[in-house]
């Protein structure tokens, strides 16, 4: 990958306190077990993974899988018949794989020049976790770091998708229009950053608030509303906000008029749920059991993290089963049918599911702020690379992905607990990894 500095929150094991490393190279991919994290009582201060540590490398790499128990959350119910049934179209192996041996011989790009193998891509990004789909049926499985396909996983900003699906719905159902102000559904909104913006802006993140979502920069606004939201601990002395909405409310700033360009922020997310909530009647997280995770047959009940308010973080605190994630991007991808032959069925409406995997305008290119992603769309609340890869891509930070091509019914996911934050650095990885797979199709 490359040769650049990488700036990662690590625990220091002398005051078992965190300190940002800026270091030339990334560090071994090492397990959590390997790394000795939570083993043994008691555990030693520096190896304990708490909420004030969880973010950190490697605590990440036991964390990611254990959110629940780290914070207050929500349990989000899978009721009702499995959607897709996902069978193994090859042998299960011992340890639980599937298919490697069929992607023998695939060269992944490594961002620096050189090729990898898919195990090796695997090992170098910090995977936890990878999952191919093809036609409905599973082709490629794989689980590192203690993990199966009942582990749920963080997902992160890829709960921004099922966000946005579950206000697509509430505006299917008339509940919501896409030109209303958000302000007409939470009035408290008015002396806010917010105030001017539609749902159809907040849907694109075309609002233009001025919010800094640099995760490297414990100061910047992504950092403080990190503590509103319970994703880090309130510190002492604290007189910022504390709980999303007061997060929300606390942005009064603009940078540009609504609607005028994309910029990628949190926070929109979290204020789009807001407002789905008001116009509903429901909270986000009985709204996505019932309209969503149900509707589409999840497998295994799945989890959101929730803040001191005990209001689900809307933006990024989902937790799931790398399968029934693989059925939820299946289904925008199917036009949001799920199941096969008589069992087909259709889980949410068309015009929500293809409205999600149509993606923007091209026009509208997005390369100058993000190199990697060029002719990449933002467009409800999800990532699009259809005019490049020809699907849409979910990301949350830390190397979670969820790839479909909609035309080859295919699927790719990934979970990880990448030290770096940001999803730059393994974009050319990804993208060489699709393409590879397509190519096999």
């Amino acid at each position: 990958m490359s040769e650049r500095q990488h700036a990662y929150l690590v625990v220091d094991p002398e005051t078992a306190r965190l300190r940002v490393a800026l270091e030339d190279s990334l560090p071994d991919p090492v397990t959590a077990v390997e790394a000795g994290l939570n083993v043994g009582d008691p555990v030693p201060e520096h190896l304990r993974v708490h909420h004030g540590n969880w973010l950190a490398w490697p605590h990440r790499r036991w964390a990611f899988t254990h959110v629940d128990e780290l914070r207050a959350s929500a349990r989000i119910t899978a009721r009702g018949p499995v959607g897709d049934p996902l069978p193994d179209a090859r042998t299960v192996g011992a340890d639980g794989t599937v298919g490697l041996e069929e992607f023998e011989g695939l060269a992944v790009d490594d961002g620096d020049g050189g090729t990898w193998s898919l195990p090796e891509m695997l090992h170098h990004t910090y995977a936890d976790g990878f999952l191919v789909v093809y036609r409905g049926e599973v082709v490629a499985e794989w689980y590192g770091d203690g993990m199966d396909r009942s582990t749920r996983h963080i997902m992160f900003s890829m709960t921004k998708t099922v966000t946005g699906v579950l206000a697509l719905l509430a505006i299917h159902d008339g509940l919501m229009g896409l030109d209303d102000p958000l302000v007409d559904h939470v009035p408290e909104l008015a002396d806010s950053a917010f105030a001017p913006v539609t749902v159809r802006q907040a849907l694109d993140m075309t609002d233009g608030i001025r919010f800094d979502e640099d995760y490297a920069s414990p100061d910047s606004d992504i950092g403080r509303y990190g503590i509103a939201m319970s994703f880090t601990p309130v510190p002492s002395g604290w007189d910022g906000p504390v709980g999303v909405h007061e997060g929300i409310l606390a942005l009064t700033e603009r940078a540009a008029p609504p609607g005028e360009a994309f910029a990628y922020k949190s926070v929109t997310t979290d204020v789009l749920a807001w407002a789905t909530a008001r116009a509903t009647g429901q909270r986000w997280v009985d709204g996505v059991s019932e309209r969503i995770w149900s509707s589409m047959g999840a497998e295994v009940d799945a989890a959101v993290v929730l803040d001191d308010r005990g209001i689900a973080v809307s933006s990024g605190g989902m937790s799931c089963t790398l399968r029934d994630l693989a059925r939820f991007v299946r289904m925008l991808g199917r036009s949001g049918r799920v199941g096969a032959g008589d069992d087909e069925r259709r889980a949410i409406p068309a015009a929500v599911a293809d409205d999600v995997a149509a993606g923007g305008d091209p026009a509208g290119d997005i390369a100058e702020a993000y190199p990697t992603r060029a002719g990449w769309t933002y467009h409800r609340q999800c990532w699009n690379a259809r005019h490049v890869l020809g699907g849409l891509v979910q990301m949350g930070i830390g190397g979670q992905r969820a790839f479909c091509h909609p035309e080859e019914d295919l699927v790719v996911a990934t979970f990880g607990s990448h030290p770096v934050a940001g999803n730059a650095l393994t974009d050319p990885i990804f993208t060489s990894l699709v393409r590879g797979i397509l190519a096999r199709t």
